[in-house]
């Protein structure tokens, strides 16, 4: 529960939330970078000056008082198209600055062309009928107009033309009866890629004359101004993008590769040696999970390497204990007989040595005997033949037998076994030595008249937290308790969904030293007193658990206070 809330703390969302922050971050730069560079491209257009702009060519003052109009230059004009024209007051061209063009113009003509003040300007629309044809022309005159309360530019006049561009109907704010051809092709009809604008000026000597100003936006001048501009925008644009795109690699990558490396580090170390190893990182979910899962592989692979110790310690203990075991049985063997067969045995000892090589004969046949069957069962393919049968019978039958051999032996027996059927299937040979070994340890470890226990209890559709309060009250029940009624009527409310069996073995003898309580069932372990006696080689009970977990039961030595035995075996069946 710790490492569940300590990795709750450390997780900073997960990693697909960690990369949608980032293109997030990500879209949001470039969106305010795309609009920054949209703007910034608007005013550099504005500030181009792309759009008509004759103020570089009629602001010159001198150079039109001087007629000296070679000084005049269309270089703040786009397009190479582009050029002027002087006329006198006949209308005749007098300069142009480009040689190549030669155009006519009639007084009449010149006012159809704008003025580049804005003031006066005329559109010339045709009318078609509904057969499709030209039925006339109407001429409108846009004008600025002042009045008590502002300036405003609007519709100063209009004209009615037939076909043949004769007036039909003209208001007050225009004054033309025909239009000829060649006011016709200024106002419909201009074949050049101009935009054309005349500038009326006075010379120094007092002589009137009018500029006729194309300006050209056809050619790939102006489309070059333009393209300049939005190619370095563009460029501008991918360049910063790419350092946005950079950037955001690099903090994606940092936040992967951070977790990988620490991971990586701390592999080496624990391939190095150091067990000890324990990552502390913060960052997205999963990777918090895996750096927990490793802390977690981690102290599991270190405790297995101290039980692994542990259990080295352990086998060294074994050897000691199997070699002290075996030895002193030979070593006394050996010396009697020895003794007898030199004769240093009188006439009359000679039994008492040769029971005594018999008696250590035994001794050290049932120990290398119990290694014999420890190991057996330690062996991987170590089976149980298991068979159905009363097992309620079946330890009766049991103790029938061993009742009269503990009579014989100065031992007392009390028994308790339900009257009931219960089928189970056990491996009876084996389940047999279990009860060997635990009456025989009550044998070997307590003086005569000692009374051993032997009961059964047969637990009916209860949970197991049931089973284990039930089970621990009835132990004092079959002892003789009084707490025994009670749960007589508890077994009672229960159904017979799910029968389990308990048995008990115990008696109540000198007890179980406390130094060894906790570690009854491992091999080797008796008491001081039995391993000088030779009387437990310390497997007894380690083959019984071995045994009674294959049958996939339990087996426990009961608290003392659970029983009014002082030793009592729990087996559940």
């Amino acid at each position: 529960m710790k490492l569940f809330f300590s990795s709750m703390r450390r997780e900073k969302g997960t990693l697909y939330s960690l990369v949608t922050r980032y293109y997030i971050f990500f879209a949001a730069a470039v969106l305010l970078l795309a609009f920054i560079v949209v703007r910034l491209t608007d005013e550099s257009l504005e500030m181009a000056n792309i759009t008509i702009d004759v103020d570089k060519i009629i602001n010159n003052k001198e150079a039109l008082k001087s007629e000296k109009y070679d000084r005049l230059s269309t270089g703040g004009m786009p397009g190479k198209g582009s050029y002027f024209e002087v006329l006198d007051e006949a209308a005749k061209v007098i300069y142009s600055s480009d040689k190549s063009k030669s155009n006519e113009y009639s007084p009449e003509v010149l006012q159809f062309i704008p003025d580049v003040s804005g003031n006066t300007y005329y559109y010339l629309d045709s009318v078609i009928g509904d057969d499709g044809k030209n039925r006339g022309y109407i001429l409108n005159k846009y004008m600025t107009v002042t009045s008590d309360e502002d300036e405003q530019f609007g519709l100063g006049g209009i004209a009615v033309f037939d076909e043949d561009r004769n007036v039909i109907f003209q208001n007050e704010g225009i004054n033309i009866k025909h239009i000829s051809d060649s006011e016709y092709k200024i106002l419909f009809e201009n074949d050049e890629d101009t935009y054309l604008q005349k500038f009326e000026f006075t010379t120094g000597s007092g002589d009137v004359r009018t500029m006729l100003i194309h300006q050209d936006f056809s050619s790939s001048s102006a489309n070059n101004a333009y393209r300049k501009i939005y190619m370095t925008a563009i460029l501008s644009f991918l360049f910063i993008l790419s350092i946005f795109v950079v950037f955001f690699v690099l903090n994606t990558a940092f936040a992967v590769r951070k977790p990988i490396k620490m991971l990586q580090n701390a592999m080496d170390d624990f391939g190095s040696g150091n067990k000890d190893v324990a990552i502390t990182y913060s960052g997205p979910k999963e990777f918090v999970q895996i750096m927990d899962s490793f802390n977690e592989m981690a102290g599991k692979l270190a405790t297995a390497e101290r039980e692994k110790e542990k259990l080295e310690e352990e086998r060294q203990k074994i050897l000691a204990d199997i070699s002290h075991d075996l030895k002193t049985p030979v070593t006394v063997i050996q010396g009697y007989a020895r003794a007898v067969a030199d004769g240093l045995v009188p006439e009359s000892e000679v039994n008492k040595y040769l029971e005594t090589i018999s008696r250590k004969s035994d001794n050290l046949a049932e120990l290398i005997n119990s290694f014999y069957e420890y190991s057996k069962l330690e062996h991987p393919q170590f089976r149980i033949y298991k068979k159905e049968c009363d097992i309620c019978e079946y330890f009766r039958e049991y103790l029938a037998i061993k009742y009269s051999e503990l009579d014989l032996s100065g031992y007392e027996m009390e028994i308790n076994i339900p009257e009931k059927v219960i089928k189970k299937s056990i491996d009876e040979a084996q389940l047999k030595r279990v009860f060997e070994n635990i009456i025989s340890n009550s044998v070997k470890s307590n003086p005569k008249g000692t009374v051993i226990y032997a009961g059964m209890e047969v637990l009916e559709g209860k949970t197991d937290i049931d089973n284990k309060v039930y089970r621990n009250d009835n132990v004092s029940k079959t002892a003789g308790s009084e707490r025994g009624s009670k749960n007589d009527r508890m077994a009672q409310n229960y159904d017979d969904r799910s029968p389990k069996v308990v048995i008990y073995l115990g008696d109540n003898g000198v007890g179980v030293p406390a130094a060894i309580r906790d570690d009854v069932f491992k091999p080797f372990i008796v008491g001081d007193d039995a391993r000088t006696s030779g009387k437990g080689t310390g497997l007894g009970l380690a083959i019984a658990k071995q045994i009674i977990e294959a049958h996939g039961g339990t087996i426990r030595l009961m608290d003392e206070n659970e029983s009014d035995y002082s030793t009592m075996f729990e087996i559940i069946l």
